[in-house]
């Protein structure tokens, strides 16, 4: 397989907003260790927003949007690139034009109401199945806030405890252009709840209106006004604040990363689903459709949530549907389209021998000693030159990643199987059997064996997915062992 650079493409403006465009940012933050990538946006999108350290292209104007997959395809070839898409406007036509020319296509969904051509979907709305959703047969679903699609500064702190004592100091914010101003209104409204001493406010990069800076002298002593902020300032003011209020968009779940009682509503169409399986699972206080409020709605909003006794029970909940670990998670969705097999070669001993020698790798085996470079060299060749014999290096983007190994006996053949230190904990283990089962297949028609220690869960569970059934207990070299089996007919298609 060609290695493969990544074409994110997204946009933002005054009328959309940002969102698109921040919630690819963390996508990149995710895969970049691993992918060359670009980012690619409309000229008309507010550069200034994307950080600067990325390789940034944009589409030219007169580039119409029907005639746009063939002009990615032509300064962007499909054999080099895949392409990850965030927007409305890349529709069932678009992603079929970019299949039909030859690409690998992720799109991160809200509305789940186009046909999919992707090969990968992503929506991290709660409540969504596969099927809400036309497809096609090879498309695959990362979908809830298991892959929420977050920075990984908030990931990292979605792991980690916080408790609130007190409920002073409010955060706000409506997102990129708050079409209908919903931060003066509620500020306003914090503004005359006496306990509410302090507010930090965070703007959005197309925020245009002027209501808030209009306030008197006095009112503007308690609230701090933030815009065009990093990540590790907005983590800082979030941390600062005992209570918010938000949108049902990518800002609620960074909310929920940090741990603090929210106030969310919706204001726009792909809110909804969002909103709707928060309020579900009890994880936020609910503000419904924002955009009708009026009068002293917040009041009332913000008064029953500083008044309730069951706060800690909505952080709980937060804490349920984010576990920080949406990263490992995406990028194995990501890793498993650009996954590819090869027999192994003189030149993979080095490496098998750092891979074979892990410690991790050593606890799980059933001879937990560190292997002799002088042993492994002999075994390695033997093991190439021996036609009862298959070792394949599994790669992800033609980096090799793992590999697994085939041994015949008299009546059926074993199966071992590693991953590499940086793609553990991705989900590949499974598609490796299944994908290495039918090329030991093709070679051989003996049953497989594994032979897994009871307490590596991991391993079981892995085996199990790739249709591998319990056979029978085994005592293998004083260790309690499970014997798993695969037929050939049982494979996986």
């Amino acid at each position: 397989m060609r290695r493969k650079t990544l074409v994110f493409r997204a946009d933002g403006d005054a009328t959309t907003g940002l969102g698109h465009l921040y919630r690819m940012f963390s996508l990149v933050e995710m895969v970049k260790i691993t992918y060359d990538f670009v980012f690619l946006t409309r000229s008309s999108s507010p550069i200034s927003v994307v950080p600067r350290i990325y390789n940034v292209k944009t589409i030219p104007g007169a580039v119409a949007k029907v005639e746009e997959p063939n002009w990615i395809a032509a300064n962007y070839p499909p054999q080099s690139h895949s392409v990850i898409a965030d927007g409305y406007h890349f529709d069932s036509k678009y992603q079929k034009r970019i299949k039909e020319l030859g690409f690998k296509l992720v799109y991160i969904d809200d509305l789940a109401n186009e046909e999919m051509f992707a090969d990968l979907v992503i929506n991290h709305s709660p409540g969504l199945y596969e099927s809400n959703y036309l497809k096609q047969p090879y498309t695959k679903f990362a979908l809830g806030t298991s892959y929420a699609l977050l920075r990984p500064s908030f990931l990292e702190l979605a792991k980690q405890e916080r408790e609130i004592d007190k409920m002073n100091t409010a955060f706000v914010c409506f997102g990129g252009a708050d079409p209908y101003d919903l931060t003066s209104m509620a500020v306003k409204a914090l503004l005359r709840i006496c306990s509410v001493t302090k507010i930090n406010v965070v703007l959005g990069g197309t925020y245009k209106h002027t209501e808030l800076y209009n306030l008197s002298e006095e009112d503007l002593k308690s609230i701090t006004i933030y815009k065009n902020l990093s990540e590790e300032a907005l983590i800082s003011i979030m941390l600062q604040c005992d209570f918010a209020i938000a949108p049902a968009s990518t800002i609620l779940y960074e909310l929920c990363c940090v741990k603090m009682p929210i106030l969310c509503g919706y204001y726009v169409e792909n809110q909804k689903n969002i909103y709707k399986a928060m309020s579900d699972a009890n994880a936020i206080y609910k503000g419904d459709n924002f955009s009708k409020a009026v009068g002293n709605d917040f009041n009332k909003m913000i008064s029953k949530l500083l008044n309730d006794n069951e706060k800690s029970t909505k952080i709980q909940n937060q804490n349920k549907m984010f576990d920080g670990r949406s990263s490992n998670r995406l990028i194995g969705m990501i890793n498993k389209l650009h996954f590819n097999l090869r027999e192994a070669v003189n030149e993979d001993m080095r490496t098998i021998f750092e891979w074979s020698n892990d410690p991790d790798v050593r606890n799980n085996s059933f001879s937990p000693e560190p292997i002799a470079i002088e042993v492994h060299k002999e075994w390695f060749k033997n093991t190439l030159n021996n036609n009862n014999s298959l070792l394949l290096i599994a790669c992800i983007n033609d980096i090799p990643a793992g590999l697994i190994r085939y041994e015949k006996k008299n009546d059926f053949s074993t199966v071992g199987i590693l991953i590499s230190k940086a793609f553990r904990g991705q989900g590949l283990a499974s598609q490796l059997l299944e994908k290495s089962a039918a090329l030991y297949f093709n070679k051989f028609n003996l049953p497989i064996h594994a032979y897994i220690m009871k307490q590596n869960l991991l391993s079981i569970k892995s085996f199990e997915k790739a249709n591998y059934k319990y056979y029978k207990d085994e005592i293998i070299k004083t260790s309690h062992s499970f014997v798993y089996k695969l037929e050939k007919a049982d494979v996986k298609k």
